[in-house]
């Protein structure tokens, strides 16, 4: 790895050097990556703020302020990121818990009739499907197998698996817009 002074590092990442990104990178992200985690407790969301942190640090490379301590500088990216991603998430929730305080309930019961209709249709739909053509359909979309998966289970071909898939689709597709 890379020893660097934080001067260098500043004038690397201005000047976009990818071999100083990297070494950032590789210095800096494990830290980076336990801040986001205290913040956002996922994994995923975790390494998504770091990569995020270091996406933003790349495009504004030219705004790097050389007196500012890179890891200073780093840690107040990531903990801002998972704030305002936190901010972002709390915003989501406020306002859908606000369409359902202004929905009327008659809004709210016939969505729900609506809802109950549909999925009674599909229902009707996927039943008359042949056998095997259902079987794979739901391996699919409803315990989410991949197609080489349900081959494998079925003991068919990939190619049989997505002969199904289409045939299912066309005829729930024909049913259910006929419906309409």
């Amino acid at each position: 790895m890379l020893q660097l002074s934080n001067d260098e590092i500043v004038k690397g990442i201005r000047s976009r050097n990818k071999a100083v990104f990297e070494a950032v990178f590789k210095q800096f992200a494990p830290s980076m990556y336990n801040i986001a985690f205290r913040y956002v407790k996922d994994e995923d969301d975790a390494n998504d703020m770091v990569q995020d942190v270091f996406l933003n640090l790349w495009k504004g490379a030219e705004n790097l302020d050389e007196r500012a301590p890179i890891n200073h500088y780093l840690a107040r990216a990531t903990v801002n990121t998972c704030l305002n991603r936190i901010k972002k998430e709390q915003r989501k929730e406020v306002y859908a818990k606000e369409q359902l305080l202004t929905a009327s309930p008659a809004e709210t019961s016939h969505s729900k009739l609506e809802h109950k209709e549909l999925e009674a249709q599909y229902r009707s739909a996927l039943d008359k499907l042949p056998e095997q053509c259902r079987r794979v359909f739901e391996m699919s979309r409803l315990k989410g197998l991949s197609p080489a998966e349900i081959a494998e289970q079925l003991n068919i071909s990939i190619n049989t698996v997505y002969a199904h898939l289409t045939t299912a689709l066309k005829k729930l597709r024909v049913v259910l817009i006929n419906k309409e």
